[in-house]
């Protein structure tokens, strides 16, 4: 076997049905290899991208849970983002992986975006400068980023076959413009396709040969790529190949089975194109190892201390101060109520390929009961989309207690290559242990009939909440039979691809409040926790509005009513509405901080950490002022971006629009100045150069703590254009009170640039006066600001102006 990899060598070697196999996978998470010709085969990627969880779903070895990419946003902090980079390498090693599935660089476009939180931000420069980062971190460590989902994947409903109509002047500015900052700073060596089609009707990203050969390997001159789809987003055996889609994952239901085989043996183009998609698989090969590649070793949950550390850091570094009377920070010593059931529940991450098995997950609670001298914790009402699953000491099956029989009845083959025509029989018993009308729920992907002692209770089709009076210790025969069809396996209208059984014997939510309410008037001081569970705001489907769920409201509202001083923490990775604002003390947002979340919240509260978050994404008075309300999540599964390049806070200051807290808001402990801006080189600016901007941040408070410069910039007067962008952002390192430091930030001409012109338009640069305003967000007025004028402008393409 030679020792150099010489990738040209063995593509002139591999058959056209060596060459098919390299496009897709051998299994659910690994490679194909050419055992001929000695490439091997196995290896292995693993979902991302807040954790490496490895081969197993459920069970299996547990993973390090990092914060989710909007707390990451949050923190508005690059260095972060590259430890948490080089953490998630590590953690890749343990599952014996060489590439991870993130980060998500998509944009918060509507609120109720269902996997918002996976993402970092609203706007497309911070997105791309955050992942930037973590790809660097990642890849210098040795581990492949595949980032993800390219493009437009920024709803859920429908997201196999909605089809996403955007102008090209916004698919460049918005949407394909952080994976270009990705690729100008970072350079991914892997790319995932998205699910939904977008930028042409009728055609997926990996079908649109402009995107991914014209613009990303073209256009943006990136060569060292390894573009695949996303699970089972894969639609065609011939067009996603020429398009430029190098790896099917998973397994081979497209180009499997001979199909690809065949179609290329009877088409020259096709053929030609299987072995450029080849050798780009061979690329990731390669970086792995090549010929050199080690076998796969069992699995191992390295629970490190360091990363238990960063975690706690940079969980608490994105937690955001939205308001404060004073109340905080509390000192240990204040006898304090936690209350909710997110109290004792850690809101850590968001649901669906985000989610995985911990290694531990730190609750409000157990976190404040480590930082305080005392502590009193209150349920309050229990907020669900889907109930908790029952515990096993409640039900049990012939199988023996805390069991569940599932009898599957499949005519045969695949389950990929047959998604209709079998069912399956979930039985066992249930003995309550108390007696009243408790609440079931039954949610699957198909049609599904519920029946209670052979009674027939209910029949549905996704989900169905119904009630049933039930005696305490008494056993109950419950039999759910599904019935699987194509098409609803593949509708998202149920985020669920299985049959999940919820049930939850009577709680009353009311008592819980008024309890709650009691206690927290005794003790004079109540943090109540409220939030979005994985069930809720999760991969899968979208949210219908930006209320929290249940009486979770009505419960702050009753604590806000009361005498006590009350603190509200929210975990969540979009934004929500907050009646109450106004009646409470403080709100702290809290995102989705990762595992440590209980060390990190506490910290932020008793002031170890002085907050220094800023909101990534704007925060509006109501769901209907947001820039997509009406065209989200989209009719007749088509979704027009009718509002162009106004998203975010693009459209709320251009259009004057009060929001309840504008993008970059986020409050701290103490006070900061910002003097002395000053530019260099603004002289000789134009193709090619850059800009410095330096300012002088100085902490005039009392407690240490990190500041965020934002650098805004403002276009010349133009018609129906964005009157802010964010060109640039920097954190300061922690100030002691009276400190200052002197921070630098750099920006060429893509920053200032405008897209023109249909697919064949380019970036230019247009002569004019800009400003450059520091900001201390989005509706503040600037705290400094310079001039700039372009005497002549220019076009260019590619990364670079």
């Amino acid at each position: 076997m030679p020792k150099n990899f010489d990738i040209e060598s063995i593509v002139d070697q591999l058959t056209l049905e060596e060459a098919c196999a390299l496009t897709h996978g051998q299994d659910f998470w690994r490679l194909n290899g050419v055992p001929r010709l000695g490439v091997p085969a196995g290896l292995k990627v693993t979902d991302g991208p807040n954790g490496a969880r490895g081969e197993d779903f459920v069970g299996g070895c547990t993973s390090a849970l990092f914060p989710a990419g909007c707390s990451l946003g949050a923190s508005f902090d690059v260095g972060s983002a590259i430890k948490i980079g080089e953490a998630l390498a590590r953690e890749c090693r343990a599952k014996s992986a060489v590439a991870l599935l993130g980060p998500t660089v998509n944009i918060h476009r509507h609120p109720a975006g269902g996997r918002n939180f996976e993402s970092y931000s609203e706007d497309p420069y911070l997105s791309g400068v955050m992942a930037s980062g973590y790809i660097q971190g990642l890849q210098e460590a040795g581990i492949t980023s595949v980032t993800k989902h390219f493009v437009c994947n920024d709803s859920e409903t429908d997201r196999r076959t909605v089809d996403v109509i955007v102008g090209e002047q916004a698919l460049r500015e918005i949407y394909l413009r952080p994976f270009q900052i990705a690729f100008e700073r970072a350079g991914p060596r892997g790319v995932m396709t998205s699910y939904n089609k977008a930028s042409y009707p009728g055609n997926h990203p990996q079908f649109t040969q402009r995107l991914l050969e014209s613009v990303v390997r073209g256009e943006w001159g990136v060569e060292d790529l390894t573009v695949m789809s996303d699970w089972w987003g894969t639609y065609s055996v011939g067009p996603a190949i020429v398009a430029g889609m190098d790896l099917e994952m998973p397994d081979s239901f497209h180009r499997g089975n001979g199909k690809l085989l065949a179609a290329a043996q009877d088409d020259e183009n096709l053929a030609k194109a299987v072995f450029d998609r080849a050798r780009n698989v061979l690329r990731m090969i390669k970086r792995a190892g090549g010929y050199s590649l080690e076998p796969e070793r069992p699995e191992a949950a390295e629970d490190l201390p360091e990363t238990r550390q960063l975690i706690r850091e940079v969980g608490a570094e994105g937690m955001t101060l939205l308001k404060n009377t004073g109340v905080l920070p509390l000192s240990p010593k204040t006898k304090t109520v936690v209350a909710g059931t997110y109290a004792t529940v850690a809101l850590a991450h968001g649901g669906g390929s985000a989610s995985l098995d911990a290694h531990r997950k730190i609750t409000p609670a157990e976190g404040l009961h480590e930082a305080m001298d005392e502590i009193v914790v209150v349920p309050g009402p229990v907020p669900y989309l889907y109930l908790p699953l029952p515990q096993p000491d409640v039900f049990s099956s012939s199988g023996g207690a805390g069991t569940c029989k599932v009898d599957f009845y499949n005519p045969g083959g695949k389950l990929v290559d047959s998604l209709a025509g079998w069912t399956a029989k979930m039985s066992f018993k249930l003995s309550p242990k108390t007696t009243g009308t408790h609440a079931l729920t039954v949610a699957s992907p198909s049609s599904a009939k519920l029946s209670i002692n052979g009674q027939y209770l209910a029949f549905h089709k996704c989900s169905v909440n119904t009630t049933y009076t039930f005696e305490a210790g008494k056993e109950y025969d419950i039999v759910i039979n599904y019935v699987s069809t194509e098409e609803l396996f593949y509708s998202t209208a149920c985020a669920l691809n299985g049959i999940r059984f919820g049930y939850l014997e009577y709680t009353d939510d009311d008592a819980a409040i008024q309890s709650a309410v009691k206690v927290a008037e005794e003790v004079g001081t109540v943090l109540v926790c409220v939030g979005h569970g994985s069930d809720y705001e999760t991969e899968g489907f979208d949210r219908d509005d930006i209320f929290l769920l249940g009486k979770q409201n009505a419960f702050v509202q009753a604590l806000a009513d009361s005498s006590a001083k009350v603190i509200v923490v929210v975990f969540a990775g979009s934004p929500i509405a907050m009646p109450w604002l106004d009646a409470v003390e403080a709100v702290v947002y809290g995102w989705f901080p990762g595992q440590e979340l209980g060390h990190s919240l506490a910290d932020i509260l008793i002031g170890k950490i002085n907050p220094s978050g800023r909101l990534p994404v704007t925060f509006p008075k109501a769901i209907e002022d947001s820039p997509a309300f009406d065209n989200f999540p989209g009719v007749n599964e088509i979704i027009k971006y009718e509002e162009g390049v106004f998203v975010g806070y693009r459209h709320y200051s251009s259009r004057q629009i009060p929001t309840l807290y504008p993008f970059g808001f986020g409050l701290s402990y103490t006070n900061f100045k910002v003097t002395d801006m000053a530019l260099r080189g603004a002289e000789s600016f134009g193709p090619g150069k850059k800009i410095e901007i330096s300012v002088k941040i100085t902490n005039t408070g009392s407690i240490a703590g990190r500041h965020t410069v934002l650098l805004f910039a403002q276009p010349p007067a133009a018609e129906d254009r964005p009157i802010l962008s964010l060109v640039d952002f920097v954190k300061s390192s922690e100030l002691k009170p009276q400190e200052s430091q002197t921070l630098t930030m750099t920006i060429g001409g893509e920053a200032l640039s405008v897209w023109e012109g249909s697919e064949a338009g380019s970036w230019v640069v247009k002569e004019g006066k800009y400003s450059l305003q520091i900001r201390d967000n989005a509706e503040a007025r600037p705290m400094q600001s310079a001039e700039l004028r372009i005497g002549q402008g220019w076009k260019w393409h590619g990364l670079h102006a």
